[in-house]
């Protein structure tokens, strides 16, 4: 049984499903909302903006805040989207079945990380091409929106294996949603302990805003991006290790 055959499984629990059409749904009026309030406000300001010798771009104005809201948005999705990828598969009895086949846990883990990470695409997808709409009226940073969407998707995928992580060690959907939107948000907001100081802290380096307005800012530094991946590579081990656990007590 390979990764693409647990990939397309779960791909097709989503797409197959009115829940995942409606929450793009809703998640694409809201960020074409934020989108479309943030040009009207850069409309307004560019009178101002003009008198400025250095004056902020579209890019400050309209697509980092945009993509700021996508961010903040994923926080209360992801825990929804992966809330049943192992704990509805426990509660349902199907799980044992997982363990007992011959497939490697890290391959079914892995494979629904991927398939959580199907649906969010379209939405990254949706999110760049709005961003790229601005391209025919006005003059685009192409590095500083790389940069954007690349935290974007940095951003989706930690969030993901943190949800993934979280439904592996419970079998009620709604007790890993919880648990992975609670750990979302405080390391979203734990940069707010360390904020009054101009020296990084502990608290600002754990910080999922800290790292991801850099990269909206377009600074792309190592040290962020490896942030991400780092969290995204240890939340997928820890669903691993305790589905391994798992299997040994069968």
């Amino acid at each position: 049984m390979s990764l693409m055959l647990v990939v397309r499984r779960e791909a097709q629990s989503f797409f197959h499903a009115p829940f995942a059409w409606l929450v793009l749904a809703v998640m694409q009026c809201l960020m074409a909302f934020q989108f479309l309030a943030q040009i009207d406000l850069f409309l307004i300001a560019t009178p101002r903006l003009q008198r400025l010798p250095q004056p902020p771009g579209i890019g400050e104005l309209v697509i980092a805040p945009t993509l700021g809201t996508v961010a903040l948005l994923l926080l209360f999705v992801v825990p929804l989207l992966s809330m049943h990828a192992l704990a509805g598969e426990r509660r349902a009895g199907t799980l044992v079945l997982w363990q007992s086949a011959p497939l490697a846990l890290r391959t079914l883990i892995v494979g629904k990380f991927l398939g959580i990470l199907t649906v969010l695409a379209v939405w990254w997808v949706l999110a760049g091409l709005m961003c790229l709409s601005l391209a025919g009226g006005t003059q685009l940073d192409w590095g500083a929106l790389a940069s954007a969407l690349l935290g974007l998707a940095l951003m989706m995928a930690s969030t993901t294996a943190i949800g993934v992580a979280f439904s592996s060690f419970t079998q009620q959907p709604a007790l890993a949603a919880t648990g992975s939107f609670t750990c979302l948000i405080f390391l979203w907001l734990c940069d707010w302990t360390g904020g009054t100081t101009e020296e990084p802290t502990v608290f600002t380096q754990l910080s999922m805003m800290y790292h991801y307005q850099r990269l909206l800012r377009g600074l792309v530094d190592t040290a962020d991006v490896a942030y991400f991946i780092v969290l995204a590579a240890a939340a997928l081990a820890l669903a691993v290790w305790r589905l391994d656990g798992e299997r040994r007590a069968l």
